[in-house]
């Protein structure tokens, strides 16, 4: 079967095609393909969201950190109050206490061990939460619910007079 599509070269000059129906398809199944792809890229994405006020702070568990600076947080601008949490750089700060000791805080990389999604804080369940397939975490970052068949993975934080750093 042949399709007519219309391509305008120019407002005078008006041109028919006919093309096959696998042709048709092939041509524009690739810009949809991008498209899906540019979609999920931007859904799974791991970067720059800050919360306030709707999540709530969990302990520091000390563990994977690597030496390398991989969040630097200024105290007196930011993770405030308990129930604040700042994502970045694919990492999740939340503040569970009052004071700036590292006890007040957690920090994990932000990505379910599952499939990589990023994870959310909530402050009601008291929990790190995938969108994608559900899993919940613990506040120290344990699985909870599956599918993740592992917890969060912890980084280390340190505190410095107003400025926290996650390593």
């Amino acid at each position: 079967m042949k399709f007519r599509y219309k391509a305008v070269i120019s407002q005078h000059n008006k041109q028919f095609y006919t093309m096959e129906r696998k042709e048709f398809f092939n041509k524009i199944s690739g810009g949809l393909a991008f498209t899906c792809v540019a979609c999920m890229m931007a859904a799974c994405s791991k970067e720059g969201t800050t919360g306030t006020g709707n999540n709530t702070g969990g302990g520091n568990t000390g563990g994977g950190g690597t030496g390398s600076t991989l969040l630097t947080i200024n105290l007196t601008s930011q993770l405030l109050a308990i129930d604040d949490f700042v994502s970045d750089k694919g990492i999740i700060v939340v503040r569970k206490a009052a004071g700036n000791t590292v006890s007040s805080f957690v920090a994990f990389v932000n990505a379910c061990p599952h499939q990589g999604v990023a994870v959310t804080f909530r402050k009601g369940s008291n929990d790190f939460w995938c969108s994608a397939h559900g899993s919940t975490f613990s506040i120290a970052g344990a699985v909870t619910v599956s599918p993740a068949t592992s917890g969060l993975s912890a980084r280390t934080v340190e505190i410095s007079g107003t400025t926290l750093t996650v390593k």
